[in-house]
């Protein structure tokens, strides 16, 4: 059928030009409002495509597994009996003349097929790369929290315990270690572990907590019911809970959580993560242990560990412009991972030069954020990649979000596409996973 041919063209001469439109758009105001314009366009389409689709299936046409636009595009096109839809031209039609306005909008905003800043090579196997590649530099914090957690605290029948650094230097990663070896040390009799972020809620932590110890998803109580199970659940217990990435600064809301915490037996311990200095001592810390960031070394041993296989694929030029890579992230461990996974199997130096030299560097240094750096690995993935990471959006702050579950509606959402015919989209998905966790964009949950 030649309007869907013309459609399938329309959307693929598209697609080459969203990275650089993606790019562009935050100091480009048209760029932006183009993207809302083409997104409009594309979901009316996609609503016309699912509709085709399952008259297609109905009609027992075998059409391809999924909702992508192209594949059920090429199926129906190629098909024999598409007189069953020429009821359907109309609205085909409708659709193509709104693409075409939206394309040609995009030849005035002189928008190119763009390219990586560094061309990626296939994911290699790391399963255990998250937790490897955290412990770099960290082995005498992780013991010196240890002791501080396991030090009696006469005064103090529940005493708090502050890790207190700038974001991205990996305080949430040395409290993951420390909670895990105390697991194993069997040391507490009961540990909870619950993400507070920015809403420091009595209620909601309570349920977490819960949560935590019964290791499930709770139904909504009142919080007179949330404090009593509570109390029994910890009542003459040795515990640790951690709270982590607490911004809250009211003296007041600390204390009515704080009171509902104080049955556990002498010597619990409540390990606090946070930014600021004035958070620890509002949750009433009798310890802040203060994060210093990577020496020069453990951040080049980080770099290494995350962008080469083995060490012998390191050859001297690249070592040498890596150690200025990982110089210039001034320790924190976010923005080292981060370059990590950008230039993970890439072995051209002019690669790694692109980075080292990057403007980006100019706004880290003016923000005093390593936000930039993000933004670089995330222009730097594909479209496919960014798409599904963009999908997160739809969970709240801090979700534990199970992998097979988010790689489910990936597929059902159309976002994954083979590259071959023995490669499946499960594949593709759990690749993705991989790479979003290597740039950082994930962070792996297990503890």
């Amino acid at each position: 059928m030649e309007e869907l041919e013309e459609l399938k063209n329309t959307i693929e001469s598209i697609n080459g030009k969203l990275l650089d439109a993606d790019d562009k758009q935050e100091q480009d105001d048209d760029v932006r409002v183009w993207i809302r314009r083409f997104k409009k366009v594309l979901h009316a389409a996609d609503d016309f495509i699912d509709d085709l689709a399952i008259e297609f299936r109905r009609d027992n046409m075998g059409a391809a597994e999924g909702k992508e636009v192209n594949r059920v595009l090429r199926s129906i096109s190629s098909s024999n009996q598409l007189p069953l839809y020429s009821e359907m031209r109309d609205k085909i039609k409708v659709i193509r003349e709104s693409f075409n306005d939206v394309v040609k909008e995009m030849k005035d905003l002189n928008l190119i097929s763009n390219s990586m800043l560094v061309k990626r090579s296939e994911c290699r196997e790391t399963d255990s790369f998250v937790i490897e590649s955290d412990i770099i530099g960290r082995d005498d914090s992780k013991e010196e929290i240890i002791s501080l957690l396991i030090q009696p605290h006469e005064n103090q029948k529940v005493s708090v315990i502050a890790i207190v650094g700038l974001g991205g230097l990996g305080k949430t990663a040395l409290a993951q270690l420390v909670y895990k070896e105390l697991e194993e040390q069997n040391y507490f009799e009961m540990q909870m572990w619950v993400c507070v972020s920015d809403k420091f809620d009595v209620k909601t932590i309570l349920k977490k907590i819960l949560e935590s110890i019964h290791d499930g998803q709770r139904q909504d109580q009142s919080l007179e019911k949330l404090q009593k199970e509570l109390r029994r659940s910890l009542s003459g217990k040795k515990y640790l809970l951690v709270l982590d990435d607490i911004w809250n600064k009211s003296h007041k809301k600390w204390a009515e959580l704080r009171k509902y915490l104080m049955c556990g037996a002498q010597d619990s311990k409540i390990l606090v993560t946070t930014r600021s200095k004035n958070v620890a001592k509002v949750m009433t810390a009798s310890t802040s242990y203060p994060l210093k960031g990577l020496t020069d070394e453990e951040s080049w041993s980080l770099l290494k560990n995350i962008a080469f296989e083995d060490d012998s694929k390191v050859n001297r030029n690249l070592e040498s412009i890596g150690k200025e890579i990982a110089k210039k992230c001034k320790g924190v461990p976010l923005a080292v991972k981060s370059l990590g996974g950008l230039l993970l199997g890439q072995n051209q130096e002019s690669g790694w030069e692109n980075v080292l030299h990057g403007d980006f560097w100019k706004l880290c240094e003016e923000q005093d954020s390593v936000m930039p750096i993000l933004k670089l690995s995330y222009h730097n993935l594909s479209s496919d990649m960014r798409q599904c990471f963009a999908f997160c959006s739809l969970y709240p702050k801090d979700s534990e979000i199970p992998k097979d579950e988010l790689i489910q509606l990936w597929m059902a959402q159309g976002y994954l596409k083979c590259s071959t015919e023995k490669q499946c989209m499960e594949d593709v998905g759990n690749q993705f996973v991989k790479m979003l966790l290597m740039n950082s964009f994930f962070q792996d949950a297990e503890r």
